[in-house]
């Protein structure tokens, strides 16, 4: 009995003696092209792009030594290459080979956290060589002015999305301690692809150090936002009159995040209904942003709502980005069925709702100069 006691007690001893890492080691090997650049490490979260470290790379190679409070997602960045490198900081002595002509695919050793990624894209690469492949032949499509090739791309991509996102799910349930399922789920909540029933299953079987991540803690309040945002339910499906108190409404923006009417704090704010195949909508959009332009500082807000369906989202970001629309953008994605649009009985677009203050409505489907005379007018001081 006594050696039995003597045995364990050194077993016990062993692994109360066991080294724990206090800090991280990156050993980076480079092409010898790019000595005396500068290799940084990039914080996700906290501080969005803060620098945390930095190294030179000398004889094709370079290091970062430190310590993270708990695993979470960065990024390393090399100075004149194009591209990131993500990495799951953890205090482990990790290896880095750097692929200058394609970063992303750099390989990381050492690392259980790095090694769940690896799985995570591997798990991913049928599905990601399916998409280039349909990439390619939407460019073909379109050089040729095919529209119905183009739309059956656009089909197949929408299937390809419902099995990325099942993938998702099954990487989650079957890796509940890896940081890159919580920066998944958290890639879900914000995207609107899935349901908080569905989450609050998957992050019950999360470990505790993945629950308290902070990709974990955004895709929680993001869940929650979002469930508050589809309990504001449509209150009228006729015109609403010039007079009365705008109702409030909520909707997605291309991120995912919910935004409501009432979010918006202004003097003037106008409700802009459009689409990305709209065209006398992205005609009329120079107006709007002259006039936003040379309003906003003196008290004009805009929220734009998109009458987009969910097959038509890419349009509708790069409509917003190649008209430089700056201001607030939301959409459920719903075309004319778009709950929005039903509320404020919108029955053709362009179309726009213009509220002072209080929220009150004082015109509506103003235009051009019209538009402008009026937000101006409003923004007059009062005597």
């Amino acid at each position: 009995m006594i050696k039995k006691i003597a045995l364990l007690s050194l077993v016990l001893l062993g692994f109360s003696c066991e080294k724990q890492n206090t800090s991280y080691e990156i050993n980076a090997s480079i092409d010898s092209a790019l000595n005396d650049e500068i290799a940084k490490i990039h914080s996700v979260y906290g501080i969005q792009n803060k620098v945390i470290d930095t190294a030179v790379i000398k004889d094709g190679a370079f290091k970062f030594v430190g310590s993270v409070d708990a695993a979470n997602g960065y990024y390393i960045t090399i100075e004149t290459l194009n591209g990131v490198i993500p990495i799951i900081l953890e205090n482990e002595e990790m290896t880095l080979e750097v692929y200058k002509d394609s970063l992303q695919s750099s390989k990381i050793t050492g690392s259980k956290q790095n090694d769940y990624v690896a799985a995570y894209n591997k798990s991913n690469l049928t599905l990601r060589n399916f998409n280039n492949k349909l990439r390619d032949r939407y460019k073909t499509a379109q050089v040729a002015n095919n529209t119905e090739g183009m739309e059956a791309v656009k089909q197949s991509y929408d299937s390809l999305m419902v099995e990325a996102v099942k993938n998702d799910k099954t990487f989650i349930k079957k890796n509940t301690d890896a940081i890159i399922s919580g920066i998944t789920l958290e890639r879900l909540a914000k995207t609107n692809k899935v349901e908080e029933s569905e989450f609050n299953t998957l992050y019950e079987a999360l470990s505790e150090s993945v629950k308290n991540s902070e990709a974990v803690k955004n895709a929680k309040a993001t869940i929650t936002k979002n469930n508050a945002a589809k309990t504001v339910a449509p209150k009228s499906t006729g015109a609403i009159n010039v007079g009365s108190k705008a109702p409030d409404f909520s909707g997605f923006t291309p991120e995912g995040s919910a935004i409501a009417l009432s979010d918006i704090k202004a003097k003037v704010t106008v409700i802009d209904f459009w689409a990305s195949w709209c065209k006398p909508c992205r005609v009329e959009n120079p107006n709007v942003v002259k006039m936003y332009n040379k309003y906003n500082s003196k008290g004009l807000e805009i929220i734009g709502v998109s009458l987009d369906k969910a097959s038509q989202k890419d349009r509708w970001i790069k409509a917003i980005e190649d008209d430089k629309l700056t201001w607030p953008q939301v959409s459920n994605l719903e075309g004319w069925k778009e709950r929005i649009a039903v509320q404020y009985g919108v029955r053709s677009i362009p179309a726009t709702v213009i509220l002072d203050e209080n929220g009150i409505i004082i015109a509506r489907n103003l235009r051009g100069q019209q538009l402008e005379d009026k937000v101006a007018e409003l923004l007059q001081p009062k005597s």
